[in-house]
């Protein structure tokens, strides 16, 4: 019985040194981890994408976020809308500025600059069909003779007067 309560002791004894080292071991890993630093506050940003001729929503529209730092591009990402021509983004740090684009096959390209100023934005945008490109090569007739245009040049004759402004 002696034996057993002689290494008890012995234990015990090695225990109780080996506490502090274990102890200070601990908080040194501690300093040399990295530090935490927490994510920014985000804005949840809702956009609605609707048809400005008949006012209904578009499904299926490419919502692209390209994140802004002065001039240069930090990235994109690119979402679709859903069938109620809604998308929602939950990662865009509060106080950035994000280039919004929106696009569908039928439509004009939209596009502007937002900065993100509270914990929730909403935009709606009202896209445009297509407008006809504007060519060199027709006649416009609202564009003055000897503006620009294939044939739209004045003639050489010293009579020619410009048209009347009145």
């Amino acid at each position: 019985m002696a034996s057993a309560s002689g290494s008890r002791r012995i234990v015990l004894l090695v225990a109780v040194l080996m506490l502090p080292t274990l102890l200070l071991a601990s908080q040194r890993w501690e300093r040399r981890g990295r530090k935490y630093k927490p994510p920014p506050p985000v804005s949840k940003i809702t956009v609605l994408v609707k048809s400005e001729r008949y006012d209904k929503p578009i499904a299926d529209a490419a919502v692209v976020f390209h994140s802004v730092e002065g001039d240069k591009d930090k990235g994109y990402m690119e979402l679709k809308t859903d069938s109620n021509g809604k998308a929602v983004i939950d990662v865009i740090p509060i106080g950035d500025t994000f280039q919004l684009q929106v696009l569908k096959n039928g439509y004009d390209t939209f596009g502007q600059n937002y900065v993100v100023k509270g914990p929730t934005k909403s935009i709606t945008v009202r896209m445009l069909p297509p407008q006809p490109q504007y060519s060199v090569y027709k006649k416009h007739p609202d564009k003055p003779v000897g503006t620009g245009g294939a044939g739209t040049t004045q003639p050489k004759s010293s009579t020619a007067s410009a048209p009347n402004k009145n």
